[in-house]
């Protein structure tokens, strides 16, 4: 039996865990110190991964960007910029101020305000990931009816199914 590789239906639920992790990930008190962290680094996990499995639509735009090129694709490009900047802005201050991963990194930059970097770049991603899912909604809705919404079909249809029975 040969597996198949659904790239759609795994961009989809990486989105959905994205989107589950990041909106828990923004109340740390709900989550706690240590699990705030944890999220994190399985959200930068998530988030390469998401990266990677749209390489081929960065690299393309990227060749044509000053091109041939749709309005809309040019605002999508900026917009994945912004977030992919904003999401590093948040993971590297994330990581410089950990207290509970052992990562001991709190010396780097000891005189920058990692903290509200940190604080200040979360917020700015909500935002942004705002803008991305409105950009996107109709993709999203799309796979979201196919995906979530419909039942498995098991077996052989029954024979009412077949002749209306």
């Amino acid at each position: 039996m040969k597996l198949r590789f659904n790239k759609i239906k795994l961009n989809f639920f990486l989105d959905i865990g994205l989107l589950i992790a990041f909106v828990v990930d923004m109340e740390y008190r709900f989550t706690g110190l240590r699990l705030h962290e944890l999220i994190g680094l399985a959200f930068t996990i998530i988030f390469a991964l998401h990266i990677l499995l749209h390489w081929d639509w960065i690299w393309s735009v990227t060749k044509t960007l000053f091109r041939k090129l749709l309005q809309e694709s040019r605002l999508n490009y900026l917009l994945n910029w912004l977030l992919f900047l904003d999401a590093l802005m948040l993971v590297v201050s994330g990581l410089i101020i950990s207290r509970t991963l052992g990562l001991n990194l709190q010396g780097v930059g000891r005189n920058l305000p990692w903290q509200q970097w940190h604080i200040l770049s979360a917020e700015l991603s909500l935002v942004i990931i705002a803008l991305h899912v409105g950009m996107h909604w109709k993709w999203i809705a799309t796979f979201g009816k196919k995906y979530l919404l419909t039942l498995p079909k098991f077996g052989a249809p029954r024979r009412e199914e077949v002749h209306g029975a």
